[in-house]
């Protein structure tokens, strides 16, 4: 019978493959590691991380299979999740860091890092990925805390690499023009991260 130190390696490898991973999070902080610097962009990256371990915790304790029972709640909830990331797209790509900055010139704060990830599709089927694939009946509550402890780790490494690939992009964006292609490029792909999204609510 496996344990929950059998699982850690193969866990290990499917949370670091999943955190790295392009996605709407990644594309962000990049964004804003670049715009704001890695320091200001610690709130976003926290708040990634607390809405992630809400997800796995969610998802653990039967929600999101609760929601998938009760298909009116879960569109309910996509449409709005959904909605609140298409309007942080389109904030990005309309931003200007190096242009007039007013209530847009600001870092996501914890709190929106945090409301973002309920409409993450990617962070939503990862955090199922790992509940279901990575945890024992025998030791339930103790192989959920150790996906928490294990994503939670690799999230950190990986979310603060793509803030510093930000950052390090920074140096080369020293007109408005290609401060602006650099979020659109950004948001772009943000965008083509959301389509499973949009395509299954189609």
């Amino acid at each position: 019978m496996s344990t929950v130190w059998d699982l850690l390696p193969a866990m290990s490898v499917f949370a670091f493959v999943t955190a790295m991973t392009p996605g709407p999070n990644n594309f962000l902080l990049a964004s804003s590691g670049a715009q704001f610097g890695i320091r200001q962009s610690v709130r976003h990256l926290v708040g990634i991380r607390i809405g992630v371990i809400g997800l796995v915790l969610l998802c653990a304790g039967g929600v999101a299979i609760a929601l998938k029972q009760h298909p009116e709640l879960y569109r309910v909830l996509q449409f709005l999740g959904l909605g609140y990331m298409l309007w942080l797209v389109v904030k990005l790509m309309c931003f200007n860091s190096r242009g007039k900055s007013g209530s847009a010139g600001k870092p996501l704060s914890m709190k929106q890092a945090m409301l973002f990830q309920l409409g993450n599709v990617k962070a939503w089927m990862g955090s199922l990925a790992l509940v279901t694939s990575y945890s024992l009946p025998s030791h339930y509550w103790l192989s959920v805390f150790n996906i928490v402890v294990v994503f939670t780790i690799f999230g950190l490494f990986a979310n603060t690499c793509w803030a510093g690939v930000g950052r390090w992009i920074n140096q080369y964006l020293n007109t408005s023009l290609k401060q602006r292609a650099f979020n659109v490029s950004l948001g772009c792909m943000t965008l083509l991260s959301l389509l499973p999204a949009i395509t299954e609510m189609i």
